[in-house]
């Protein structure tokens, strides 16, 4: 994430319509709040677990009392935003494939390493 705020990506060639970069906008939104979601909904559930847990080698805080009814609705909603994210990255393989291959523009190349 601090890589793409960083510098800015090149344009497309040719240019796509307002429509499909709104998708895309909307596509890359997703993921990135996905990216931010699902490590937050696994630490609480760490956390209220009651239960010592550990990350990088250090000893991370947790609730004094589990509390299991909330572990467990954080479960559903983790899984559910995991599978979620699957989906949305299909989705974003398929459309970066579409652009190379059907509408023939830059975008798939646009990813790729540039060669020093």
């Amino acid at each position: 994430l601090l890589v793409r705020l960083k510098s800015p990506a090149p344009p497309i060639v040719p240019k796509p319509s307002p429509m499909m970069t709104g998708f895309a906008h909307l596509g890359h939104l997703v993921i990135y709040l996905l990216f931010i979601a699902l490590p937050a909904i696994g630490i609480a559930m760490m956390y209220y677990r009651g239960n010592p847990w550990f990350a990088f080698g250090l000893t991370m805080p947790h609730a004094a009392e589990s509390n299991f009814e909330l572990v467990d609705t954080l479960k559903a909603w983790h899984e559910l935003l995991a599978n979620t994210g699957y989906f949305i990255i299909g989705l974003h393989a398929l459309a970066a494939l579409l652009h190379h291959y059907f509408w023939k523009d830059n975008t798939l190349l646009r990813m790729m390493p540039r060669k020093r």
